[in-house]
């Protein structure tokens, strides 16, 4: 299991491998669809990137700078 930190400081457990478009939809289904892109580390990812370590991620929408060019 690894630990993700979410915005705000929520910290959840997910399997090795878990990528950033399940984690939005483990938060809810609308967030889900309106995300774009992840933040992982402070690193603009693909949403379908296995996320294999503890780490701080971010969920970017169309809101975000790099939610937009993604």
């Amino acid at each position: 299991m690894i630990k993700i930190t979410l915005k705000g400081g929520t910290v959840r457990e997910y399997e090795n491998g878990v990528c950033g478009y399940e984690i939005a939809a483990s938060i809810g289904a609308g967030l889900a669809k309106s995300a774009c892109a992840v933040e992982v580390d402070g690193v603009p990812t693909d949403l379908r990137t296995p996320i294999n370590n503890d780490c701080e991620l971010s969920i970017l929408t169309f809101d975000d700078e790099y939610g937009r060019r993604a």
